[in-house]
């Protein structure tokens, strides 16, 4: 009876109660009607048309256009925060990356008589077959064929010194042998990635290839990136024991540059050097329409959104300073948070989008993220109540014609959302804030899969309008909520808290597990602390007693372009915990906690974890310095 007495009366709260806490339904229908997802596509488009290669003239003609678009937007401080890179200076465990540009690619078939034939690859017509990080060559060669060519094996009876070699592997896997040992000339690949349900359903996608930034003099060389469908055409053409002669001509190179990356801010009201940023990443070849010009757009149209609302006073300005920024990929926000240290210590929270735009076309399914159980944050749950009611708002829609929120784009689709509220998956630069260097709870928006990710075929035509509009609702709200919370916020806050943790409790209590149990009740305490921590100002205090992080190397092991825990680790393929595992075991050293203690943690995170696997793991990071021991 106590039991349904109580039920009674959160129901009876709930119904006299706001739509969302903290913002009223007011403000949420200011929102949602001002957000433009058609406003959002257009930049996209406008995006889609750079080659975005971290440092290139291309980001910075994207960088150049939102700043462009900032400033007609009213924020009067809108600029580039330009960090130096160049090959050499580091930002915590990133390894900064000089900047790449490339003017031409063109790789030709000859005819017996040396003349061109068929045109494969082109950088006017596609960058994407130009592989990031090629150098300059003009090489006239036989094209033989190697398989996989990332073992001695595969090389086995054949000569390629001075040759063009085909592979099924990403040409950073292959110029090691191919180019460095044995003296290719160049490559040429076909590679495979982003295996989902609908891997080979197309076998005219061309797929984005890299070589190593950083490889040794000897290994340095260019590489084309062809079609599948190419490529068994030519295999079948050699097998057949016919010689295929080609023309690779490439004008490319490194060169010292920048991480280019655009902000703007919304000032707070009373709490302006506290600060809840919105994040992108900028970088992705030409067209990288979901990725990432979808996430670059949205938080763009909530930045136009957010500003024209306050200046017409249909929401009340922030208590918290609201920041956005463009940078490039996990790298670049290292570089930010290192090289722009008085911002770190600002932000309280994180939004992050990365690919939020793909429509029916892409298979897509959107998430609505949490950042790391090594971390809890009612930041999470914050944004599972809006998508939630985003879910329920454009379900009610689809199968009624009507719905207070429907959020609907003029020419995009109307079918619901459907988001999935999952915990954290690695990948993007969310990990990067919720990292213990930092330490910053991170909502993180994306689509899994998308059958187009990293192809010539990830194109404006297949984002949709609507869903860029309901991604921005998510994130608009969501952050516009965190940089408004006050202390009279808190008993909604706590109130909506509860109900998740109820169902926490539920999936823990499945799961029969005494240490689950602990764990779960650790984490249900911790997001608590976190909603008094939030209010107040202040960070949990750090531990020094036991097994900790070094605070002098700041970041994740794992970057972009650069893996600081392999560059330092000779012995890092030995290594048998897990990326996630690695990333949570790190995250989990606090000061307090014994080995064992983190393999518990692990285990009720992921499943059960030898005790030994987490050690040897400890081990090498205390042996370059990551973690210092008692």
């Amino acid at each position: 009876m106590r039991f349904l007495a109580v039920l009674a009366l959160t129901f009876t709260l709930n119904t006299n109660a706001q739509t969302l806490p903290v913002i009223s339904d007011a403000e949420v229908t200011s929102l949602a009607t001002e957000i433009s997802g058609e406003s959002a596509k257009r930049n996209v488009e406008g995006f889609s048309r750079q080659h975005r290669m971290r440092g290139s003239r291309g980001f910075r003609a994207a960088a150049d256009q939102v700043v462009a678009e900032l400033k007609r937007y009213g924020y009067a401080d809108a600029h580039i925060e330009s960090l130096p890179a160049d090959g050499t200076m580091f930002y915590g465990t990133q390894r900064s990356r000089p900047a790449w540009n490339a003017e031409l690619a063109e790789l030709w078939e000859l005819d017996a008589d040396g003349k061109r034939v068929t045109r494969i690859a082109s950088w006017e017509a596609a960058p994407i077959t130009l592989a990031q990080d090629s150098v300059s060559g003009d090489v006239t060669a036989e094209l033989i064929d190697i398989g996989v060519g990332t073992t001695e094996a595969d090389y086995a009876g054949k000569d390629v010194k001075g040759k063009l070699v085909l592979t099924s592997s990403q040409p950073s896997g292959v110029a090691p042998l191919a180019v460095g040992r044995f003296g290719a000339a160049g490559i040429v690949s076909y590679a495979q990635n982003q295996r989902t349900a609908w891997y080979g359903d197309d076998d005219t996608l061309i797929r984005w290839g890299h070589l190593d930034t950083f490889a040794p003099a000897n290994e340095r060389t260019f590489g084309f990136m062809v079609s599948l469908k190419t490529a068994r055409s030519l295999q079948q053409r050699l097998a057949a024991g016919q010689k295929i002669r080609m023309h690779a001509v490439v004008r490319a190179g490194q060169e010292p540059g920048a991480y280019d990356i655009a902000t703007a801010t919304i000032p707070g009201t009373n709490l302006r050097e506290q600060e809840i940023v919105y994040s992108c990443h900028m970088d992705h070849p030409r067209p990288g329409a979901n990725d990432n010009a979808s996430g670059c757009a949205t938080i763009l149209e909530v930045a136009r959104t957010l500003s024209k609302l306050i200046a017409e006073k249909r929401i009340a300005p922030p208590r918290r300073t609201i920041r956005f920024v463009w940078p490039p990929e996990i790298e670049g926000t290292l570089a930010l948070l290192n090289g722009r240290p008085e911002i770190a210590k600002r932000i309280k929270a994180a939004i992050h989008l990365d690919m939020v735009g793909g429509g029916p076309e892409t298979k897509a399914i959107f998430h609505v993220t949490r950042g790391p159980a090594s971390l809890p944050s009612f930041v999470y749950d914050v944004a599972q109540t809006v998508g939630m009611l985003v879910n329920e708002q454009t379900a009610t829609y689809a199968m009624t014609g009507s719905a207070k929120w429907p959020l609907v784009a003029s020419d995009g689709t109307k079918d619901p959302l459907r988001a999935a509220f999952v915990p954290l998956t690695l990948g993007s630069d969310h990990q990067v804030y919720s990292d213990s260097s930092f330490s910053i709870p991170a909502i993180y928006l994306n689509d899994w899969p998308d059958r187009y990710i990293h192809t010539n075929r990830d194109v404006p035509a297949n984002i949709d309008s609507t869903k860029l509009a309901r991604a921005a609702f998510i994130a608009a709200a969501s952050g516009y909520t965190l940089a408004r919370i006050g202390d009279s916020d808190a008993p909604a806050l706590r109130e909506m808290m509860q109900a998740f943790a109820l169902e926490r409790g539920a999936v823990a209590m499945r799961r029969k597990d005494a240490n689950v149990t602990k764990f779960a009740q650790w984490y249900e305490s911790e997001m608590q602390a976190s909603l008094t921590r939030f209010l107040s100002g202040t960070t949990a205090a750090p531990a020094v007693a036991g097994l900790r992080r070094s605070s002098k190397i700041r970041g994740t092991m794992g970057a972009f372009g650069y893996d600081y825990f392999t560059a330092h680790y000779p012995k890092h393929k030995d290594i048998r915990l897990g990326e996630e595992y690695r990333y949570e075991a790190l995250n989990l050293v606090n000061g307090t906690r014994t080995t064992s203690e983190i393999r518990d943690a692990l285990s009720a995170i992921y499943g059960p974890v030898p005790l030994a696997d987490v050690e040897q793991y400890f081990d090498a990071l205390a042996s370059i310095g990551v973690i210092v021991t008692p």
